[in-house]
């Protein structure tokens, strides 16, 4: 009778431990626009909002509101444009960090995350010298660097597996000489397996 009892709790342990593990792998997108902080500090014309988006995986942590995550971003393309010099400046970024996702209750939510990022950026520009004769130059500079990423979030759930999220996402990004705060804001959604 006893190894019977044994076999019986070990298996509905097992099950248990199987379906928590199964349901704590979720993974996410979302869509929506950035703004880079210091993107038109010089030329006449410039384009210091972009559309941006995000793809997530993460994993939580059983019997906790506390996850890890890993993420790609797009965080869009910026422009500047003087009389003399035009540049568009693509950014990207990589993170891995943690998330805290409290649940408030009726289905609401939020998330606070941190971590750190491994942000590329691409300037492709243009100068023109207004010498004589007049001369143009073409070039492209890519700069990468590992900066901290901090996000906050508010998240409904539609059903147990499905949640929609709406992210305010900050990181540095740049390296050298110039660095340069970029926030994200996306409407977004996560599936849990």
């Amino acid at each position: 009778m006893k190894s019977k009892t044994i076999a019986i709790v070990s298996a509905l342990t097992f099950a248990t431990l199987g379906s928590t593990a199964f349901a704590q792998t979720y993974v996410g997108i979302g869509i929506g626009a950035s703004h880079a902080g210091d993107a038109c500090a010089f030329g006449e014309g410039c384009k210091d909002n972009a559309a941006a988006g995000k793809a997530l995986v993460g994993y939580a942590f059983a019997g906790t509101d506390f996850a890890i995550e890993g993420m790609y971003s797009h965080l869009g393309t910026f422009k500047e444009h003087s009389e003399v010099d035009d540049a568009n400046a693509k950014i990207d970024m990589f993170g891995v960090g943690g998330a805290w996702r409290p649940q408030f209750g009726a289905g609401w939510g939020g998330v606070v995350r941190g971590g750190i990022a491994y942000s590329k950026v691409k300037v492709d520009y243009s100068q023109t010298f207004l010498g004589t004769p007049i001369t143009t130059t073409h070039g492209s500079v890519t700069d990468d660097a590992w900066h901290p990423y901090l996000g906050l979030g508010v998240t409904y759930a539609l059903t147990p597996q499905v949640r929609l999220v709406a992210d305010l996402d900050v990181t540095r990004v740049g390296a050298r000489s110039s660095t340069t705060n970029v926030q994200s804001l996306m409407l977004g959604a996560t599936y849990g397996f």
